[in-house]
């Protein structure tokens, strides 16, 4: 593993109320597992307590609730157990933008900045040197015939990762297509807008693709309406993010609040479309 195997690899996921930090999402669970080599030096997973509601689609997701992290401690609380299992490490991400964006703006919040960070982020490494149907941890992991229960959970999503990643090495050890080392990046916290790069990983290819996305949406009073949507852009109102897209659905252009987007898939990720279901409440 070049000098890969003598680091310490820090495997870190989040789970969060939503899906931008810098509009007022917060971290409700987080996992962090250090290995060295093949072996497991700790593990690390606790709720985070979000002081604010979480979004229905995050709750879709993840299956948390409200009342469950009311009793959980707060990120200020567990801050300093965080930032010393990652001290020296190399951390491992799948979209690490988006988790190290939302751990910085939390250590924000203390007056504490998270330095420039040594990163493998599994989500490049699978465009820049694999070709998956769709790049998100799920549907990779799928591909790589890697079981994968409690998805959407942090310490679950972080022993995905750990597979992912170890799958990925031995590919390319195999082809001899890279040095290991050069895989290994620095992360510096943003300071300006989030870049697109934040979004989920099927969101940005169809974004970047004109690809179609089934979706499934939770308005307003709960209602949840499936269908497909062709993404055009994301933007910015108010408190919230929303995907400006031509709905198939209703045949017209919408948008959709990024936040209450519970589910999303490519195209791709289905053996046979789906039939959208419908009701008579509109979008909000």
């Amino acid at each position: 593993m070049d000098n890969l195997g003598s680091r310490t690899l820090a495997f870190l996921d989040t789970e969060t109320t939503g899906l931008s930090a810098w509009f007022g999402d917060r971290i409700c669970e987080i996992a962090i597992l250090r290995c060295q080599g093949e072996e497991i030096i700790d593990s690390f997973d606790t709720l985070v307590n979000p002081a604010r509601p979480i979004s229905p689609g995050a709750a879709r997701v993840n299956g948390l609730t409200d009342a469950e992290l009311a009793g959980a401690s707060s990120f200020a609380e567990i801050a300093g157990q965080v930032t010393a299992r990652l001290e020296g490490t190399i951390l491992v991400c799948h979209n690490a933008p988006f988790d190290l964006g939302f751990l910085s703006s939390e250590l924000a919040r203390l007056g504490q900045q998270l330095p420039p960070v040594e990163v493998i982020d599994t989500l490049f490494l699978a465009r820049t040197y694999f070709t998956f149907g769709s790049n998100s941890l799920q549907a990779i992991a799928q591909a790589l015939h890697i079981d994968h229960p409690g998805a959407h959970r942090a310490l679950a999503d972080v022993l995905t990762t750990r597979a992912v990643l170890g799958h990925f090495l031995s590919a390319l050890l195999r082809a001899e297509r890279v040095p290991l080392d050069e895989l290994v990046s620095v992360y510096a916290p943003p300071v300006a807008a989030p870049a697109a790069t934040d979004l989920p990983p099927q969101l940005q290819e169809a974004l970047a693709g004109s690809r179609r996305l089934f979706i499934c949406y939770v308005d307003q009073k709960g209602h949840t309406t499936e269908r497909w949507i062709t993404p055009k852009q994301v933007l910015a109102r108010a408190d919230y993010l929303y995907v400006a897209a031509r709905c198939h659905l209703r045949n017209e252009d919408r948008y959709f609040r990024l936040d209450r987007i519970s589910e999303m898939r490519l195209a791709e990720e289905y053996q046979e479309v789906p039939h959208a279901q419908t009701n008579p409440h509109p979008e909000r």
